[in-house]
């Protein structure tokens, strides 16, 4: 036996393969992201007139585009939804199992906390419906109702109804922001 054979340096070498660094490929595997240009609408044609004339977004939401209502008003009518939602539930017809949503139990209730906040829910409608504005706000706030000032309007009676309208909106918001002491800060 020849013991060249087995010799170490007449072995291949592996040698590890490296980019230059000037080539950067993806490291991701799988088909390429389709780059889909903005302001393109891939729904149905009729989802996309629905959205183009922001008839999917929540109304609170378009008020505060609008700048019909400050940051602060926002707040305040998100607020009174989410304090609604604990007391009452969310608005809308569903069947759940509330003992076991998702396959999971539910996490321990904090009466305290729970108590706490079905207080400050009943010290908001009561302050609001002592300024008469207790419909508005749930209807915008809690049920996405449009009311009159979102439509263009088409009278001299229509314009004047929206305008009390807003100004409703408006005073109901602005006794919530008091109550909750969200003026604004400076920053």
């Amino acid at each position: 036996m020849h013991s060249d054979f087995h010799d170490e340096s007449s072995r291949a070498q592996i040698i590890p393969f490296q980019q230059p660094p000037f080539i950067r490929k993806p490291r991701t595997r799988g088909r390429p992201r389709k780059i889909i240009p903005k302001g393109t609408d891939y729904g149905t044609p009729e989802l996309a007139m629905k959205r183009a004339h922001g008839l999917t977004a929540e109304t609170l939401d378009l008020c505060l585009e609008r700048e019909l209502i400050t940051q602060q008003q926002h707040w305040c009518g998100i607020h009174l939804r989410w304090l609604f939602t604990l007391r009452h539930g969310a608005p809308g017809v569903r069947a759940l199992d509330p003992a076991h949503i998702a396959g999971h139990m539910p996490k321990i209730d904090d009466p305290e906390w729970r108590i706490s906040r079905e207080q400050e829910y009943r010290d908001a409608i009561h302050a609001l419906a002592l300024s008469g504005q207790v419909t508005m706000l749930l209807n915008v706030c809690i049920y996405n109702e449009r009311p009159a000032f979102m439509t263009a309007p088409t009278s001299k009676e229509h314009a004047k109804r929206a305008e009390e309208t807003l100004a409703g909106l408006k005073k109901g918001l602005d006794i919530l922001v008091q109550l909750w002491n969200r003026t604004k800060r400076s920053r």
